[in-house]
C-alpha cells in the first residue's frame, strides 16, 4: 500500500503544533514508481533509462513532459493535477513496451513490469486505444503464444498493482478528511467531535506507523482537553467522567507509542517524522500523567509516571521545551504529593537552567514537604537541602514572582522551629 510523504510530514508537524490545516489545498499531486524487467530466468530487475510518457485520458487530448528512470528504475512526475486521470507508457532498448491505465495525482508507488523486447514504442494512438478497452492490454498482434501468455501474467499483476493503489488511495482520502475535521474540531473546543474524527483517522490504517500514532496522539489530546473542560464545569463531582478520559488517553498514548517501537526501520525522511510523532507523544503522555496526578490524587500510576519521565527527559533535545515541559510536571506532581517525581523533575530542570527561579522554588518546597511528614520526626537533612534551594531562589527571584513571600515565611519557620540556617551552595553545572 502506497502511502504519501507530505501527508507525514504533515501530520507529524500537526501532532507536535496542531497548527491551522491548509495542506488539502493544494492542486496537484505528485506520481512516482518504478520500472522493472522480469526476465525469461523469472528474475526481476530494475530498468534504467526507460522512458515513461503520460497521456491525459480523461479528455481525447494532453501529454505530460516525459519522464527517465534512473539507474534504480525510478520515475517521478512532479506532479498530476488533481481529477485528471492519465495512462502511463513505458519504452525503452531492450525491452517490451507496456503500459498503466487510470493513473492519477498522488500514486506514489506505481510499479510497471515489462518483459525483454525489441525496443519499440507504442504510438498515442495504440496507447489510447488500449487504454479504453476493457483490460487496458495494448496490442498483442504478433506475439507468440508464450509472450501472449507473459503479456496475460503481466497484465493482471498491473491489475493488482491498480487495485493495491486505489485502495491506497480510498485510505488517504480518509485519513486526509479526519484530519481536517478533526483538527477543525479541536481548535473549536468540540472534543467529542475531534475524538470521533481522530478515531476514524486512525481506524483507517491502523498498523502504519506514519498516520496511526499521530492520530492516536490528538485522540490523546482531545481526550484530556475535555478531562479539562469536565472538571472546570463540575470539579471532583465529575471525577469518573474524567477519569475515564484521562485512561483513554493513557490508552491511545501508549498504543502509538508500541506501534512506533515495533515498526520496522524506516528512511531518514520518514523516521524523522516517526522520532517526531515519538517526542510529541511522549510530551503529552508525562503531561497526562502529571495531570491525573492532580486531578485524580492518585499515586498508582507513580512508576510509570517515572518511566515516562526518564524516556522524555533521554529523548528531548530542545532546553527550552524540555524546561517549560518538566515545570509543568514538577508542578503538578507537587501539588498532588507525589513528591519524588516533583523532585526528580525540578533537579533534571537544574541541571539544564541552574538558575531557574521557579525550578529552585518547586524543589525548595519539594523538599520541604518531604522532610516534614512526619512531623513528629522531622528529616533535618531533607529539610536542609529544601532550606539552601529555597534561599537561593529569594536571592535571585523578582520581588513580583508569586511565591516569594510564602517561601520567605518558610524560610523563617525552618530557622525559629527547626533551627535551621541556610547554606550557601554553589548551583549546579548546567548540562547540554
Amino acid at each position: 500500500m502506497f502511502r504519501k510523504n507530505y501527508l507525514i510530514v504533515f501530520l507529524a508537524a500537526l501532532a507536535l503544533l496542531m497548527a491551522d490545516s491548509a495542506v488539502l489545498a493544494q492542486g496537484s499531486s505528485p506520481v512516482r514508481g518504478v520500472v522493472k524487467l522480469k526476465k525469461a530466468d523469472g528474475t526481476v530487475v530494475p530498468v534504467p533509462d526507460a522512458v515513461v510518457d503520460a497521456y491525459r485520458t480523461d479528455i481525447d487530448k494532453g501529454k505530460m513532459p516525459s519522464a527517465k528512470t534512473n539507474k534504480r528504475g525510478e520515475f517521478s512526475f512532479v506532479g498530476f493535477p488533481l481529477g485528471q486521470r492519465f495512462v502511463l507508457a513505458v519504452s525503452g532498448p531492450g525491452i517490451g513496451p507496456q503500459i498503466q491505465p487510470d493513473v492519477k495525482g498522488g500514486m506514489e508507488n506505481i510499479e510497471l513490469i515489462v518483459n525483454e523486447g525489441d525496443g519499440r514504442q507504442y504510438s498515442e494512438a495504440e496507447i489510447r486505444s488500449s487504454e479504453r478497452s476493457s483490460a487496458g492490454a495494448p496490442p498483442t498482434s504478433g506475439m507468440s503464444e508464450a509472450q501472449k501468455k507473459e503479456r496475460a501474467e503481466l497484465e493482471k499483476k498491473n491489475a493488482e498493482i491498480t487495485a493495491s493503489n486505489k485502495k491506497a488511495e480510498d485510505v488517504n482520502k480518509t485519513v486526509n478528511a479526519s484530519l481536517q475535521a478533526g483538527n477543525a474540531a479541536f481548535k473549536a473546543a468540540n472534543y467529542d467531535q475531534a475524538i470521533s474524527e481522530f478515531d476514524q483517522g486512525f481506524a483507517a490504517d491502523p498498523e502504519f506507523a506514519g498516520s496511526a500514532p499521530v492520530f492516536l496522539n490528538l485522540s490523546g489530546l482531545s481526550h484530556v482537553k475535555r478531562a479539562l473542560v469536565i472538571y472546570k464545569a463540575e470539579g471532583q463531582a465529575g471525577k469518573e467522567k474524567i477519569k475515564l478520559d484521562l485512561d483513554s488517553a493513557f490508552t491511545a498514548y501508549g498504543s502509538g507509542l508500541d506501534i512506533l517501537k515495533k515498526a520496522s526501520p524506516a528512511e531518514a525522511a520518514e523516521q524523522k517524522n516517526r522520532d517526531n510523532t515519538k517526542l510529541a507523544i511522549l510530551t503529552n503522555l508525562l503531561d497526562v500523567h502529571g495531570i491525573a496526578a492532580k486531578l485524580l490524587l492518585d499515586d498508582s500510576k507513580s512508576a510509570q509516571a517515572n518511566a515516562v519521565f526518564e524516556e522524555y527527559a533521554a529523548t528531548e533535545t530542545d532546553p527550552a521545551r524540555k524546561t517549560a515541559t518538566l515545570l509543568n510536571y514538577g508542578a503538578n506532581m507537587n501539588g498532588a504529593g507525589q513528591l519524588k517525581n516533583a523532585i526528580a523533575a525540578y533537579r533534571k530542570m537544574l541541571e539544564l537552567d541552574p538558575s531557574n527561579v521557579d525550578a529552585l522554588a518547586g524543589l525548595g518546597l519539594a523538599l520541604y514537604s518531604e522532610g516534614a511528614a512526619d512531623p513528629a520526626a522531622p528529616d533535618k537533612a531533607i529539610l536542609q537541602e529544601g532550606l539552601n534551594y529555597m534561599q537561593r531562589f529569594v536571592d535571585t527571584a523578582p520581588e513580583t514572582h508569586k511565591l516569594k513571600q510564602s517561601i520567605k515565611e518558610t524560610i523563617e519557620e525552618l530557622k525559629n522551629e527547626q533551627k535551621l540556617t541556610p547554606q550557601k551552595t554553589a548551583p549546579a553545572k548546567r548540562k547540554g
